[in-house]
């Protein structure tokens, strides 16, 4: 059977509901934040800090299974190699569910929340939620595993549907059950999750058995997991290292302007991650449908049209009216304020990131189809050297304005990385 033409067209077609799966994902975590604030009878602001550090932690811990769906994608080029994959990918999944115990049991968990706040109040919230947690990793492996079949297949709308559902059980539950159950902020931040991450995960396993699946066995070869798998997930969680690097990066001012300028970094943060969702979709579908090198044009076409369009939205918030409704009306930053202030001139320069993003993670796609992995792993951790000689040697634009700093040297630290991945992308598979 001859495969359709990759066109302009038909990957928009099955990369949207991606996006929309991505897009969908980030907007969860206000809605918790919403229900948080809702919850009868608490100190919201302390329960919300709680659950901010919760999920920083948890999303390093987490990191190395975000790839699960790509790994399984590649290796799941018949069933035994879908097998392999989910074993694989179970192994990881109970190594980080232990961690997670052993963050809530242990003393380990205050000494890394320890790292993100000195206030025993809300370390002590923090910690007990990890062991709510700790399943979730393993619903993030077998999620990826069946979210594998259905991209493969172009099934991606039924991915978009799946994580709709995951949002409105969360909200639901957020909303509607947890301000009668007596649970913290915190807790209820980890329920939803945990609720969240287990619906998507049953409504995959679902749908997958409604796509055609692979064959039993064939002749193509599937790549160790240890060689290929390892290497990605150490790569993703060296960049996910990266970005808290920049939350440091948008603190080192004098101490006058660091609420200020961390607040102005974090309103530029979720508009630029919001912006970027699109972006990060790509690498799954990259992954699926660049099966020869004559593929790697369109894809990268695709990724330029698509960042550009997402860029020129966030240079529409940035840089014309919009941007005070945004900032002043709806994130209620007082106009005269350095949060504003601040805020404005990191809008303005995180206005190229998602078309980067997009460019950045089609050229991972691409490595990833190659069983390439160490290329990535080697350009995030040439990401890490540039952020840790720009701390060290205090390379900083300016005292004041922490968002600035963060977002100069992010968009150097991206340019790098796609120097070198697209220098590796450009030469012959080996």
């Amino acid at each position: 059977m001859v495969r359709p033409a990759l066109s302009l067209s038909r990957l928009a077609v099955v990369w949207a509901p991606l996006a929309l799966t991505f897009l969908l994902v980030t907007g969860s975590t206000p809605i918790i934040n919403a229900a948080i604030n809702r919850l009868p009878a608490r100190d919201h602001a302390a329960d919300l800090a709680a659950f901010a550090v919760l999920l920083a932690c948890t999303i390093v811990i987490h990191s190395p299974l975000f790839v699960s769906r790509e790994i399984a994608i590649k290796m799941s080029i018949h069933r035994a190699g879908s097998r392999r994959a989910l074993r694989f990918c179970l192994a990881t999944a109970a190594v980080v569910a232990c961690v997670e115990l052993l963050m809530g049991a242990t003393p380990l968990g205050a000494l890394v929340l320890g790292g993100f706040t000195d206030r025993e109040t809300v370390i002590a919230a923090a910690q007990p939620a990890f062991l709510i947690m700790w399943p979730v990793p393993l619903f993030i492996a077998v999620r990826g595993v069946y979210q594998a079949h259905q991209i493969r297949r172009d099934d991606t709308l039924w991915v978009g549907l799946g994580t709709l559902v995951r949002l409105g059980l969360t909200g639901a539950f957020g909303f509607a059950i947890a301000p009668r159950a007596g649970f913290s902020g915190p807790v209820l931040g980890a329920v939803c999750v945990l609720v969240g991450v287990a619906t998507e995960t049953v409504f995959a396993i679902v749908r997958a058995r409604a796509v055609a699946r692979p064959p039993e066995h064939g002749d193509a070869e599937v790549p160790s997991p240890l060689r290929f798998g390892l290497p990605l997930m150490f790569a993703n969680a060296l960049g996910v290292a990266a970005s808290l690097f920049y939350v440091r990066l948008a603190g080192e001012v004098v101490a006058a302007h660091q609420k200020t300028s961390l607040a102005a970094f974090q309103e530029v943060k979720s508009l630029h991650w919001l912006l970027g969702a699109g972006g990060f979709a790509l690498q799954s579908l990259t992954t699926a449908k660049m099966t020869k090198p004559a593929d790697r044009r369109p894809l990268i076409r695709f990724a330029i049209v698509a960042g550009c369009g997402l860029s020129m939205v966030l240079a529409l918030i940035a840089l014309t009216p919009i941007r005070d409704w945004v900032l002043v009306d709806l994130m209620n930053e007082a106009k005269d304020g350095d949060v504003y202030r601040f805020a404005r001139i990191g809008l303005a320069l995180a206005v190229p990131m998602p078309l980067y993003t997009a460019i950045r993670f089609t050229l991972r796609g691409i490595l990833i189809s190659q069983a390439r992995t160490k290329v990535i792993t080697a350009a995030n951790l040439l990401g890490l050297g540039l952020l840790s000689l720009v701390m060290g040697l205090r390379l900083f634009v300016s005292d004041e304005n922490g968002a600035l700093n963060a977002y100069v040297v992010w968009n150097v630290a991206v340019l790098l990385e796609l120097v070198l991945l697209g220098i590796v992308v450009s030469r012959k598979s080996p």
